[in-house]
């Protein structure tokens, strides 16, 4: 079975890439992705915890207290800038809430619901001190039509999904650092 990154998510994973390095860093974190996703903005995530009175502008700046290195990362070093295990576990995760609902691509809802299972997240910290927690998410993306339930999935081992996942990730990056070097 092959799972695949969405449209969304694509750009989602570009702008973490993006976050990571205006906060210096050359790794790609699971809080980068989350900058991602809240740069993004226009996604079923960010308007869930919109509507859970999520302030999103004040769960960036949370974000980017814990993560801003002292300069940012020079923009010819983009090729060096790589996802971290923290990003892979977490995208991962991802593909496994999009299996779990009988979906073969990974929309940012799915980022979301993996994102407060993830447990060495400055992200995934501040959502569980606001009482974030999965179930009340899965039910309020069920409510809103944004997850259907769905029961007769059967899922590959999480091992089995990594290496195809990491390696649309770094094709992903490898493919936009070529583009904006042949438009530069």
């Amino acid at each position: 079975m092959e799972i695949k990154f969405s449209r969304e998510l694509q750009t989602i994973l570009c702008y973490a890439r993006d976050e990571a390095m205006r906060t210096g860093n050359y790794g790609v974190g699971a809080d980068h992705v989350v900058l991602g996703l809240l740069r993004h903005r226009d996604n079923d995530a960010c308007r869930i915890l919109s509507a859970c009175g999520m302030d999103l502008d004040a769960f960036k700046r949370a974000i980017d207290e814990q993560v801003f290195g002292e300069q940012s990362v020079p923009w010819q070093d983009q090729g060096q800038v790589r996802p971290t295990r923290s990003a892979a576990a977490l995208v991962g995760g991802a593909a496994y809430e999009a299996l779990k609902q009988g979906g073969q691509e990974i929309f940012p809802a799915h980022l979301l619901l993996s994102l407060v299972r993830h447990e060495k997240s400055v992200a995934a910290k501040l959502l569980r001190d606001r009482q974030f927690d999965y179930d009340r998410l899965l039910a309020l993306m069920r409510e809103q039509h944004i997850i259907f339930e769905h029961t007769e999935t059967v899922l590959p081992r999480m091992e089995d999904l990594l290496g195809p996942l990491g390696e649309q990730l770094t094709r992903l990056y490898s493919d936009v650092q070529s583009e904006s070097n042949y438009l530069s």
